[in-house]
């Protein structure tokens, strides 16, 4: 048998093992704590921004005096942003695929 079958073998043993599934299931444990985690830094971040740009806080629903289209545009934007960050975190955090080449 040559090196790189020998090796191939190795590495294909190793794949099967349990610390794979383990991280895996720590991946998923994990990654639904960083997204809570990451939409409450992305919201305060916004809001603080909002707030410096502005000089107001940021319009909110229960809000009568706040004009609907500018109550919208900011639930459109932090919605946004909040899917964009949950998006990374799950490509992140999702299992990698590795090839074995012959």
């Amino acid at each position: 048998m040559s090196d790189a079958e020998e090796a191939k073998q190795e590495l294909e043993a190793a794949l099967e093992g349990t610390e794979i599934v383990d991280a895996a299931v720590g991946a998923k444990i994990a990654a639904p704590l960083i997204a809570l985690a990451a939409t409450w830094a992305v919201r305060e971040i916004m809001e603080r921004v909002y707030t410096k740009a502005t000089g107001n806080k940021p319009p909110h629903a229960s809000d009568p005096d706040q004009r609907m289209s500018r109550i919208l545009i900011w639930a459109a934007t932090t919605a946004a942003a909040v899917a964009v960050v949950g998006v990374a975190i799950d490509r992140f955090s999702a299992p990698k695929r590795v090839e074995i080449e012959d």
